[in-house]
């Protein structure tokens, strides 16, 4: 009769370590807080082993799980995913792990998933959109935890009141500059592709201005879904060619139609940006090795990812935070696909 082998304890690693179990229950949580000779010396004990930490008892020691989540919309938007990337990067440095959950622009799955959160006794949340229910809002106003809010700055005629610190931009701003960049690259018909919600309203209403502004007339808008696809991009050019659209320069408020939109015209043997200028939102790097190249608003998501950390752990230590907002701006990249005209 087999019989299983029990599991290793931190006395273990201490022992075969050579240090005290403090030492290596620091080494642990506060990785950053023993010397780089000792934490080699744990880890390799750790290894040899097979340790896991029982972070439940650890948690009832420390009053610290260790765990800070991120509620995004969903992980296949590019900017998102190269954010979380960075942020996982910092807070595994200071020996935090993340916990991701999605919700898909869903209110009620947004609420579902605060609550289940919550109920890990989380260190901090990051919260990836500004804009919440009602009933979030009570949920998120009530929790004791350190909070940080992406992207979604407080602007427009009445302002959001954010429930924690933010680090974003302006997307007022970020739709303005597409607009005065159609417009100044020769394009007299700009559409403007987007979402219908507080944030995209926000970026049409600064693309409008722009538009407005440069050549008195009134942009076009038209709705696209909820997350972002190629599909958007596609359905657009071919209602174009339809005649059920009439412009002659299109802003998507992501980079995947976009794409949709420029690998379509290709197919389709429509000049880009001849016959339509095509300007998109988050430069992925594939809109630099794009032919032709694609025109984006780009957001510093790495400069985003690290204000947030630097925030979060000010919150976590009760410093005082070093800013209650962070702008972080955001810059249009033109390429080939705006070029001016002639």
């Amino acid at each position: 009769m087999s019989t299983k082998s029990k599991p290793a304890t931190l006395h273990d690693v201490a022992r075969l370590a050579g240090v005290s179990g403090m030492t290596v229950s620091r080494a642990l949580s506060k990785p950053d807080k023993v010397s780089e000779r000792t934490r080699q010396k744990i880890e390799q004990a750790v290894r040899e082993l097979g340790y896991v930490p029982n972070l439940a008892a650890s948690q009832l020691v420390t009053g610290r799980s260790g765990i800070i989540g991120a509620m995004i919309t969903t992980i296949t938007n590019p900017i998102l995913a190269t954010t979380i990337e960075v942020l996982q990067q910092g807070l595994a440095r200071a020996g935090y792990h993340l916990l991701i959950g999605e919700t898909r622009f869903s209110q009620d799955e947004e609420h579902k998933l605060l609550r289940a959160f919550l109920g890990r006794q989380l260190d901090g949340l990051i919260l990836a959109y500004g804009y919440h229910s009602a009933q979030t809002l009570a949920l998120l106003q009530s929790a004791d935890i350190p909070l940080i809010e992406l992207w979604d700055l407080p602007e427009g005629e009445v302002p959001r009141q954010p429930v924690g610190q933010v680090v974003g931009f302006s997307n007022w701003a970020a739709g303005a500059a597409a607009g005065r960049h159609l417009v100044e690259s020769g394009y007299r018909r700009p559409a403007f592709f987007g979402y219908d919600d507080e944030r995209e309203n926000l970026r049409f209403a600064g693309f409008r201005h722009a538009v407005r502004d440069a050549i008195g007339v009134e942009p076009q808008r038209f709705n696209t879904s909820p997350i972002p696809q190629v599909d958007d991009g596609v359905a657009v050019i071919e209602r174009l060619v339809r005649g059920e659209i009439d412009c002659d320069g299109a802003f998507f408020t992501n980079d995947m139609p976009a794409l949709g939109a420029l690998f379509t015209c290709q197919r389709l043997g429509l000049d880009v940006p001849g016959r339509l200028g095509i300007c998109g939102f988050g430069d992925m790097p594939i809109a630099r090795v794009a032919t032709p190249s694609l025109t984006s608003v780009r957001i510093p998501s790495e400069r985003v990812a690290d204000a947030t950390v630097e925030l979060l752990f000010q919150r976590i230590r009760n410093e005082a935070p070093s800013a209650v907002n962070v702008d972080v701006g955001c810059e249009l990249v033109a390429r080939e696909s705006t070029a001016l005209r002639g």
